[in-house]
């Protein structure tokens, strides 16, 4: 996981699946996870920038 906080409302978090390919569904599951925890901490999903891959090509923002 690769993550810059700029501000807070300004953060980005990548994903780096290593153990399988980063297909739209395996992406759309990640992210799913990652935003139902989110909300159950009562944190703003609009803060958060999120990015879900299968190489470490840089963070994409």
């Amino acid at each position: 996981m690769l993550l810059t906080v700029y501000s807070k409302d300004d953060i980005r978090v990548k994903y780096i699946l290593t153990n399988k390919e980063a297909t739209e569904s395996v992406q759309e599951e990640v992210k799913s996870i990652f935003y139902e925890s989110v909300e159950k901490n009562n944190l703003d999903s609009n803060s958060f920038n999120l990015k879900v891959s299968d190489s470490d090509d840089g963070p994409d923002w």
